[in-house]
């Protein structure tokens, strides 16, 4: 499985819009790696998770090819994660998926979007579904989900997990599988709430890559409160895996969506993460597994 990061960012950004913090003045100076858009990753070509603002610049920085996406996975309906309005644009006029705008007969391919029924409730997703369905075009299908019943789509098995951020959207992370290797999605959660801790400690998935929630930084500083991690609580957590037999000294441990409250430059999170084992997360990364 290939995971390929395309936003490491929090709400706001890293530099944020409007903001003079001493981090957002670096990272405009440093740029590379200190430069962090809103939160998206894609695995292998052909599933993306979160649709936020900042799809444009990802599909013109990497290339990034929407057309081959058949799987959308939503974490929950915060505007940074999932921007409805803007899959407004995937059918004709905005878009000929076959290159050809004359293809007047062209069939979009269906693209499957899962999301709970909280997220699926929010205002912006249920004008979108009206005005899909009404139109007749309807290129895209949602399918409600529920924390602890896999689905199958395509080549993947996936589990939606309870996640302890934005209740009123019922937010979820999740654990993807290819049936060769698997991917816990951790992204926006705080520590794990207690129904996610006892299906993991019941079911035991074997984890190969394990991408978390980091949006405090360093251990000794939390923003976000309860509903965000930090490196303290990405400790607790591997230790808890770890216990239930979930993940062992082969699993990959990586620390994700960072705010510029969290008062770090990528060179330092790198120092600090790195006594702990874990991975930084930047814009562009990928990792195979």
């Amino acid at each position: 499985m290939k995971l390929t990061y395309l936003g490491t960012g929090a709400a706001e950004g890293i530099p944020a819009l409007f903001c003079n913090c001493f981090l957002c003045k670096k990272a405009k100076e440093l740029g590379g790696k200190n430069i962090r858009s809103r939160s998206q990753t894609l695995v292998n070509d052909d599933l993306l998770i979160d649709f936020g603002p900042d799809v444009f610049w990802h599909v013109c920085r990497y290339g990034l090819d929407l057309a081959k996406i058949r799987t959308l996975l939503i974490t929950h309906a915060h505007e940074d994660h999932y921007t409805p309005s803007e899959l407004c644009y995937r059918k004709k006029p905005f878009s000929y998926l076959s290159g050809d705008k004359e293809a007047d007969n062209y069939d979009f391919p269906t693209l499957d979007i899962y999301l709970s029924q909280g997220s699926f409730d929010y205002e912006g997703v249920r004008f979108l579904h009206r005005q899909e369905l009404a139109d007749g075009k309807a290129p895209m299908t949602y399918h409600i989900v529920r924390a602890f019943e896999p689905f199958q789509t395509g080549r993947y098995t996936v589990t939606p997990l309870t996640a302890n951020h934005a209740p009123g959207f019922e937010a979820l992370i999740y654990i993807i599988s290819d049936g060769l290797s698997s991917l816990l999605y951790g992204h926006d959660t705080g520590l794990f709430p207690e129904e996610t801790l006892d299906y993991l400690s019941r079911e035991k998935p074997h984890l190969d890559f394990v991408s978390l929630d980091c949006t405090g930084m360093a251990s000794g500083h939390n923003t976000g409160g309860g509903r965000h991690m930090n490196l303290e609580r990405n400790i607790k957590t591997r230790e808890a895996l770890d216990s239930f037999g979930c993940t062992d000294e082969t699993t990959v441990w990586c620390c994700n969506h960072f705010s510029h409250n969290g008062k770090s430059t990528h060179e330092e999170l790198v120092e600090i993460m790195a006594k702990e084992n874990f991975l930084v997360a930047y814009d562009g990364m990928t990792a195979e597994f």
